[in-house]
């Protein structure tokens, strides 16, 4: 797939691009040319686009958000960002960003996007994939438990139904949303869960351009997390010793850092594979939870944190209920229609 099938894809079927919109698009220098495709496909539509580059503001990481920057997101109705993560960004500019945008718009997040991940992750129907996610958000719904087990040693026991459910489609049309794209995800904050997280997949925010999968999987963290006042990470081991102190100086960096923010299922049935990336690994059919804010705003958790870091576990069995939906990381939700 091209960059320009992707870019028709994001502009026209998931944020729905009409003659009306105002948009800007936050780029850096390692993913402008997405920026430009987006601005290619997007100029069909409509002209009045502002497109900023990161890197035009100053070195990185940006300590500041631009006022320029700053005053084109209040005015926009669409928002596109596919800048790299930075650590020291997070607070300075990512999420000041996505707030701004949200004020009288709706906003596309692709933080530390790559032309594989845009190409592989939008190469499908995105109709079918909001499908298929309001399937699985229609399941978690009706159930008040959730069981995780895998092989490595992964056994969560987790309750929900106090916060919403929320089916991430990449069907970005409401002011006032945005989603990451590319898409396709259900996911909560879960109010109770104990139990042992063995992570063996993608680690997120600025961790998945240090440690790949193939380095969690032969060196996972090993999480114990207890009820308390909330679910908290309590223990963190890993015979990568950097690894785990990089991970252990994250999460001890904010308050409520250690509290587990989000249990999320990837339902973007087009991922196929991890590729590093956790823009579009936490999409791939399986489990993640990530210590941080529970993205209240979505899932009505009354708390938040400055912090959030989603952790993929792999090859999981999972129980709803009492219903078994997915064996070894696949989904067996279609032996229930």
């Amino acid at each position: 797939m091209s960059l320009e099938q992707g870019s028709k894809t994001a502009v026209r079927t998931c944020m729905g691009i009409k003659q009306k919109d105002k948009i800007t698009i936050l780029s850096d220098e390692g993913s402008k040319s997405i920026g430009q495709a987006l601005q290619e496909e997007a100029v069909k539509i409509t002209r009045d686009i502002h497109f900023f580059n990161m890197e035009d503001f100053g070195d990185r990481p940006l300590g500041f958000f631009p006022e320029e920057i700053k005053e084109s997101a209040k005015r926009s109705t669409a928002t596109f960002w596919t800048a790299k993560a930075f650590e020291d960004e997070l607070n300075s500019v990512r999420m000041p960003f996505c707030r701004t945008a949200i004020e009288g718009g709706r906003h596309a997040h692709m933080v530390g996007i790559t032309e594989k991940v845009f190409t592989t992750g939008l190469s499908g129907d995105y109709v079918e994939i909001a499908r298929f996610t309001e399937k699985v958000k229609d399941i978690l719904d009706s159930v008040d438990t959730i069981r995780i087990r895998t092989e490595r040693g992964t056994d969560l026991k987790a309750k929900v139904g106090k916060y919403k459910w929320v089916a991430s489609t990449g069907l970005v049309r409401k002011i006032g949303t945005w989603h990451n794209l590319p898409d396709g995800e259900v996911f909560t904050a879960p109010y109770r869960m104990e139990g042992t997280a063995v992570i063996d997949g993608t680690l997120g925010d600025y961790l998945d351009n240090l440690y790949k999968p193939g380095h969690t999987e032969k060196y996972p963290l090993k999480l114990e997390i207890e009820n308390k006042e909330r679910p908290v990470l309590v223990k963190i081991e890993c015979e990568d010793k950097k690894l785990e102190k990089e991970f252990r100086n994250y999460v001890d960096k904010g308050k409520n850092s250690r509290f587990i923010g989000e249990l999320g299922f990837g339902t973007n049935l087009l991922c196929k594979s991890l590729m590093g990336n956790m823009l579009i690994d936490e999409k791939f059919p399986g489990i993640h939870i990530a210590p941080g804010d529970p993205i209240g705003s979505l899932t009505g958790a009354e708390w938040e944190s400055s912090t959030h870091i989603d952790l993929i576990i792999k090859k999981c069995n999972v129980w709803a209920g009492e219903q078994q939906i997915m064996e070894n990381g696949k989904y067996l939700i279609d032996e229930f229609d």
